[in-house]
């Protein structure tokens, strides 16, 4: 059965470069009261590390950038399924949970990925 992993500090994605090596679908945001609360979704067509690295590094999303840019607090977390089905699994949570312009779980996320 396919599952998210365990919630992981973004800034420690490098840690887990054997694991990342895969396409799949990750889960950014934030970990409070113990529980993940995501803010943005995306996908990987080849290794989820390369796509961590983008955003981690302010190549990514505008809003993972944007919360980077200051680099106050470090309390990004991301969590992953490796999968060869990413579109669908990205599509389909998206479509459930919707995103930020339409007051979705997805705050971060602008449009739909078909």
């Amino acid at each position: 059965m396919v599952r998210w992993s365990d919630a992981i500090r973004l800034a420690a994605y490098f840690h887990w470069k054997r694991e990342l090596n895969h396409p799949g679908v990750y889960e950014i945001g934030f970990v409070r009261d113990g529980e993940f609360e995501p803010k943005y979704i995306g996908k990987a067509s080849v290794r989820i590390f390369d796509r961590l690295n983008k955003h981690y590094n302010e190549q990514g999303s505008l809003h993972v950038a944007e919360y980077y840019f200051d680099r106050i607090r470090d309390n990004l977390y991301f969590h992953f399924i490796v999968t060869e089905n990413y579109n669908a699994m990205e599509r389909n949570l998206l479509r459930r949970y919707g995103i930020g312009r339409e007051g979705g779980l997805y705050e971060w996320n602008r449009r739909y990925e078909d």
